[in-house]
This record gives C-alpha cells, sequence and structure tokens, in this order.
C-alpha cells in the first residue's frame, strides 16, 4: 500500500475514533466544583483544588472569591460536561443510559475559562468552571 494512503487512513481512523471526545470538548469542556449553599460550600466535591491566578488556593466559599479562580488542580479525573452557565438547571426527563465511557479532564493542574454558578431549583447553586482541557490531558471514564 502507498505510505502516503496509509497515513492518510490512519490519520482518519484516529480522526473518527476521538470524534465523541472532541466534539463533547466543543460543545462544552465544563466540571463542577460543588455546591454553593446558604450557609457556604456544601458540599465541596472531593479532588477538586481551587486556585487564583498566582497559584495560590481560593478556600473562601463567596461568589466574589470563585469568580477570581484562574485555575484548577484535579487529585483524579473529573467528567466534562455540558456548561450550563449562570441558567436554572433543566428537569432531566431522559431514562439513565447504559453505562459507557465518556471524556474527563485527567489529574493535574487546567486553566480555568470563566466561573458560573447555575441556580438549583430547591435552592444554591453549582459551581462550574469551564476549562481548557489540551487534548493530551483528556481520558476516559465510564459512568
Amino acid at each position: 500500500m502507498n505510505p502516503v494512503r496509509s497515513a492518510f487512513l490512519a490519520a482518519a481512523l484516529a480522526a473518527t475514533t476521538l470524534t465523541p471526545v472532541l466534539a463533547q470538548d466543543a460543545a462544552g469542556s465544563c466540571i463542577l466544583a460543588g455546591r454553593l449553599g446558604e450557609s457556604g460550600w456544601a458540599p465541596r466535591m472531593p479532588g477538586v483544588a481551587l486556585l487564583g491566578a498566582n497559584g495560590q488556593a481560593v478556600t473562601s466559599a463567596n461568589r466574589q472569591a470563585l469568580a477570581g479562580v484562574r485555575q484548577v488542580r484535579l487529585s483524579a479525573p473529573a467528567l466534562l460536561s455540558r456548561c450550563d452557565g449562570n441558567n436554572e438547571l433543566a428537569l432531566g426527563e431522559d431514562p439513565p443510559r447504559p453505562k459507557s465511557a465518556v471524556p474527563a479532564a485527567g489529574p493535574g493542574v487546567h486553566a480555568v475559562e470563566a466561573v458560573h454558578f447555575p441556580r438549583l431549583r430547591r435552592g444554591g447553586e453549582l459551581v462550574e468552571l469551564r476549562l481548557t482541557v489540551a487534548s493530551d490531558r483528556l481520558v476516559s471514564v465510564t459512568r
């Protein structure tokens, strides 16, 4: 087989296998850092450390301090999801899907593009982080 054609076929196959991950990345690369209630974190996600622009930990649970988050350090893979922004979360009516491999941000430090606070219907709000995840830092987890 022609070496150029082999390389093209290999690239096409790789693109086909990565399409779901890249589509997820294009749709939004958000993770949840936790839930804010009236009295602060309720709860904060384990394995997620919020960092400011200078790399120091952001531990305060008020919106102003959390808006200053510029990086996140993950100690374990974090499921990437669609970004809801500051909108109220919609009620899900879909039945649970069978477990499958889904994209996640791998452990390490990732840049945070934006911090959003989607409101929960029963009070409180989530802390949603829009991440910049390099393609070599994407991993797959089963959920």
